[in-house]
């Protein structure tokens, strides 16, 4: 079942996201059943929405690449809330 991941950043940054995201290689290396992202500012910092197609693509994707990445750059891990999703609709 498709997932929406939403993750807070305490104290983040959009030059600290795009630290990340090019650290990642998100653009040129998307991960395996991630749809989209969006990311933005919040009232505690910074927010990374993202739809995968399952669970455990996300948690694979976090354990391989996210984690050792945000230890790299010294960033703390985000908090995350996940919403399971029946259906999309994009136009």
């Amino acid at each position: 079942m498709a997932v929406l991941v939403i993750g807070e950043v305490s104290g983040g940054t959009a030059e600290r996201d795009s630290a990340v995201v090019d650290a990642l290689g998100l653009k040129d290396n998307p991960p395996a059943g991630a749809r989209f992202r969006v990311a933005g500012p919040s009232e505690n910092g910074w927010r990374v929405v993202s739809l995968w197609d399952s669970r455990d693509q996300f948690d694979q994707f976090v354990a391989e690449r996210l984690k050792p990445t945000l230890e790299q750059v010294g960033i703390a891990p985000p908090s995350f809330e996940f919403w399971p999703i029946e259906s999309v609709i994009v136009r």
